[in-house]
């Protein structure tokens, strides 16, 4: 669902979508007291606090970084977690075709993420998940035999265990409902669950280890989250 800022207090989020008209049409959903912005549905920026800050990855950041334009980051639990995004240059708030030029820099890095997301998860499938670390495993413990889950990454015997808990027992179920609506179900069976579940969730489906997707995929998957809740 998305949602276009209303108020008057988020004349600074319209003025943004109207300078990015010359790059595409931009739609920004309001998440934890910003907003992202999107394209076609995926996401390329952000907006907090005023600060505007681009997508970027290994091949984009060298050039913010050279611009010393800092990287988004907030404090979570005593310790400052960094996404991958970095601050707007000034001359991108000055005209269309700056801020066009910036865009398609944040847009194919949005884009290339996107695609080795897919890769990772088909290889990952393929391979029949090879698992990685668990965030919610115990050493010593053995993997507890449940059908296709048990195979999956991330996913050790507890997390299995408050899967099947929710009634989610297969792969298929999984891929049906997704990361963020599997984590939703578990998490109202249990509501002791962390996010580290939804990060190995995400992980599993995407054959990705779930601190690379809490590092790089935080952003999206809380505002897909939100709007699950606002929709229940």
């Amino acid at each position: 669902m998305k949602r276009e800022p209303s108020s008057a207090s988020d004349s600074s989020v319209r003025n943004i979508l109207d300078l990015m008209r010359a790059f595409a049409e931009v739609h920004a959903r309001a998440m934890f007291g910003g907003h992202g912005l999107y394209r076609d549905g995926l996401m390329f920026a952000l907006l907090s606090d005023g600060g505007l800050f681009f997508k970027v990855d290994e091949q984009s950041r060298p050039v913010f970084a050279g611009r010393d334009l800092q990287a988004f980051s907030f404090t979570a639990r005593g310790r400052t977690v960094q996404l991958s995004y970095h601050e707007a240059p000034p001359e991108a708030l000055e005209s269309q075709e700056e801020m066009a030029a910036w865009c398609q820099l944040a847009w194919q890095a949005a884009l290339r993420a996107q695609a080795k997301k897919a890769t990772k998860g088909a290889q990952g499938l393929a391979r029949g998940g090879q698992r990685t670390s668990d965030p919610d495993a115990r050493p010593g413990r053995g993997r507890q035999p449940n059908g296709l889950l048990s195979g999956l990454p991330n996913l050790g015997p507890r997390s299995i265990e408050s899967l099947s808990a929710a009634g989610i027992s297969s792969l298929a179920q999984l891929q049906e409902l997704g990361a963020v609506r599997a984590f939703v179900r578990v998490r109202d069976h249990d509501r002791r669950v962390s996010l580290n579940l939804l990060w190995a969730i995400e992980g599993a489906l995407t054959g990705r280890r779930w601190q690379e997707v809490a590092e790089t995929d935080r952003a999206s998957l809380l505002m897909a989250l939100e709007d699950v809740q606002r929709e229940a």
